[in-house]
């Protein structure tokens, strides 16, 4: 698994339109990426997010920042106006976690796991390279 970033970098990214920006500050874990049903529905395709402590995140900019409850579990934030995903978050959790293709830069992170692949679409091959798991519970 890949070291986090240095508790001392900042990270900004935002949404496409611009309505909603934010920084990291802080660590930045390596991301997963989930192959389940609801998230490849959520997204068009596979998920990945990277997770951060809720402290660490900062909201520039959130007018167009929309929470969307999509379980007892879990909320996902997304723009309102142009629908780029951005964060996913437990529910009564200190963490939250970003899409890292929201960032304005390079990351400096890795994929650490592949989630649900037991889930996974028909129309892509899963990534051999990076470790598999048939849940959640093992990544």
């Amino acid at each position: 698994m890949n070291a986090s970033i240095p508790s001392g970098k900042v990270h900004s990214g935002g949404c496409h339109c611009g309505e909603v920006r934010y920084e990291v500050h802080g660590k930045l874990h390596d991301t997963k990426m989930c192959h389940c049903k609801l998230c490849r529905k959520l997204h068009g395709h596979v998920s990945s997010y990277a997770r951060v402590e809720k402290d660490a995140l900062h909201l520039i900019r959130e007018e167009g920042l929309r929470w969307y409850r999509l379980s007892d579990q879990s909320d996902r934030g997304f723009c309102k106006e142009c629908g780029s995903s951005l964060f996913w978050r437990p529910v009564r959790s200190q963490e939250v976690a970003i899409t890292p293709g929201t960032l304005d830069g390079a990351s400096g992170i890795s994929t650490s796991a592949q989630m649900f692949c037991k889930d996974k679409g028909d129309y892509y091959p899963i990534d051999p390279t990076i470790p598999t798991y048939d849940g959640d519970d093992e990544a």
